[in-house]
């Protein structure tokens, strides 16, 4: 699986020890990571010595998102130049976008774009390996059938409350609790032999 992960340079003295935890739990998933100049300071600033420079990484880094099956964006900082970009070029081709932030920096007007490809969700110093593991989780199904139904506000706010202090994403919650009724479900078990 191709993951395309992307990331603020300027914060990178900020944030780059989580911009490293990411990039590891990426490589123990066994993906095949594209993170640009990311973790490459000097390539970084060769890329804005002239304009032709500039267009080649451009070039690159779009062609990247376009053939990833994942792109991850670390969304603690809000940066139009390439991570809001990339993260909105990602949802126009319908590639599932894991958006995470440093809990207390929420990408508020990120928040405005209503789509079942993007996933935002907070982490911490302590809970971010686990967040990330949630997301992609919720991100791999996105690849699967979709299913909608409506549910009451009752059930909605309970959802919501599961997905804010458990962190894991609502449809994960709900994919979870079929996959224990499949099972736990021998008449269904009986139908798969």
């Amino acid at each position: 699986m191709k993951i395309t992960f992307v990331a603020s340079h300027s914060q990178a003295p900020e944030l780059g020890e989580f911009y490293v935890r990411i990039n590891k739990v990426l490589k123990e998933r066994g993906y095949t990571i594209y993170s640009g100049t990311l973790f490459d300071k000097i390539k970084s600033e060769e890329n804005l010595i002239d304009q032709k420079k500039r267009e080649e990484w451009y070039k690159e880094s779009i062609s990247k998102v376009r053939e990833a099956d994942i792109v991850v964006v670390e969304t603690s900082y809000p940066s139009t130049a390439n991570v809001g970009h990339e993260l909105t070029y990602a949802l126009d081709l319908g590639k599932p976008v894991i958006a995470l932030y440093k809990s207390g920096r929420d990408p508020f007007f990120l928040r405005g774009r209503v789509d079942d490809k993007l996933t935002i969700l907070p982490y911490t110093t302590y809970d971010l390996e686990q967040v990330l593991a949630n997301a992609f989780d919720y991100a791999l199904a996105t690849q699967d059938v979709r299913f909608n139904f409506f549910i009451s506000p009752q059930i909605g706010r309970y959802l919501d409350w599961v997905a804010q202090k458990k962190r894991v994403p609502r449809a994960v919650f709900l994919r979870k609790l079929i996959e224990n009724e499949m099972q736990n479900d021998k008449n269904y078990e009986e139908t798969l032999k």
